[in-house]
């Protein structure tokens, strides 16, 4: 009822004045059913449907599309339905490359050298040996046929001699043990750069992103309607695209915030589709979320999710992402009077209707029950078949 209508018939009972429209304005009051619904929307989603994101490449995170799988094509599994560009990824192998070819040069130059400098104390430890032993051989020498003095320096060289035979032995090994360890340091440097560049080489190949199953490409949309397309980013646990199966389908709607506590499982649903609004699809309430969300980012109204299960899809070939309006029945009066919401007064002493008699209009007051956008139950005040004055017609 409009604003200036209700005004209008609130003054003409104000002043004892009463309505004057037509006959044909007139609504009957009738006995039916009352449906109280709440309003939801949202879109056909698949129920066998599986996400493909980007692959999980060790220390990447942000990935660019390359190619994207047509949405709606039918695919096969083993066929590539998403590629991410693979231009950071070449970069880091070409570093690892050079740092392991780079290892493994020092680690060539490392080992000869360290294969000379061990030739070289064996052959320092051997002259060393030679001259201990011709220091024995004179402080072996007999008292007699050597002088003191001779004698007493020649086991002064053999002391030296044996001194420096086991200082070139306890220097060749410290030098071993410290060029064994630069040895495996160098080594150990090229086999990790090894061990990357095999990562980086697997990973460039996932960056081709392969159909893990047969069935048909969707794109979901973002929550502010967007898809994703060949050359937009794509976060590590993003999902870009869906691979589906359209042997069965649900709805996921969505409901205004304070619609939540009238909402309950296993409700009747009514749908039909934006693009073929003349077929009815019938649902029932799966699951709900209590979690509530804004609509978008732009958006600050309040909704929540809620999944619908589709029991009669009315002869129409369901596709993923198709958008739908439809009602949830929260409610149903069986053999109630009902009265067009158009035909009720409010007024200070409580709602009446203009009931139409034989002498003219009368304003009756009446006690109303549950309503829904259309039609309001009549407890008392009223019967079936009784004539009343819709607002439309009540100001003409």
């Amino acid at each position: 009822m409009s604003l200036c209508a209700r005004l209008g018939l609130v003054a003409a009972l104000a002043c004892g004045c009463t309505p004057t429209g037509s006959v044909a304005d007139d609504a009957t009051v009738t006995v039916g059913t009352l449906l109280v619904s709440v309003d939801v929307s949202g879109t056909i989603k698949a129920v066998d449907a599986e996400s493909i994101g980007p692959p999980a490449v060790p220390d990447m995170w942000n990935f660019k599309i390359a190619m994207l799988a047509p949405e709606g094509e039918s695919i096969v599994k083993g066929a590539p339905v998403l590629a991410f560009d693979p231009s950071e990824l070449a970069r880091r192998l070409d570093e690892k490359i050079a740092e392991r070819d780079a290892a493994a040069i020092q680690l060539d130059l490392k080992v000869s050298a360290t294969r000379v400098a061990r030739q070289d104390e064996r052959l320092a430890i051997a002259q060393a040996e030679a001259e201990l032993r011709k220091a024995k051989v004179k402080a072996d020498a007999p008292p007699g046929i050597t002088a003191v003095i001779e004698l007493e320096k020649a086991r002064a060289d053999l002391a030296l001699a044996e001194r420096n035979v086991d200082y070139l032995r306890k220097k060749s090994k410290a030098a071993a043990r410290r060029d064994e360890a630069d040895v495996g340091a160098w080594r150990s440097k090229r086999d990790r750069a090894e061990n990357r560049v095999a990562q980086l080489k697997a990973a460039i190949e996932q960056m081709t992103v392969l159909a893990t199953r047969s069935g048909t490409i969707v794109i979901p949309a973002d929550d502010d309607g967007k898809k994703k397309k060949v050359g937009d980013g794509a976060w590590r646990a993003e999902s870009v695209l869906q691979i589906v199966s359209l042997d069965e389908m649900m709805a996921q709607g969505e409901i205004d915030e304070v619609d939540i506590s009238r909402v309950a499982v296993d409700q009747a649903v009514s749908l039909r589709l934006d693009a073929q609004t003349d077929l009815e699809i019938r649902g029932k309430v799966d699951r709900i979320s209590h979690t509530v969300a804004r609509v978008s980012r732009d958006n600050p109204l309040k909704i929540a999710k809620l999944d619908i299960g589709i029991l009669a899809d009315g002869g129409v070939k369901l596709r993923p992402g198709m958008r739908f309006r439809g009602k949830i029945e929260t409610a149903r009066h069986e053999g109630a009077l009902l009265l067009p919401l158009d035909a009720v007064v409010p007024t200070p002493e409580g709602p009446k209707v203009f009931r139409r008699t034989i002498d003219g209009v009368e304003a009756v007051p009446v006690e109303l029950g549950p309503r829904n956008a259309e039609q309001i139950v009549v407890i008392s005040g009223l019967v079936e078949g009784d004539a009343v004055v819709r607002a439309e017609g009540a100001d003409r």
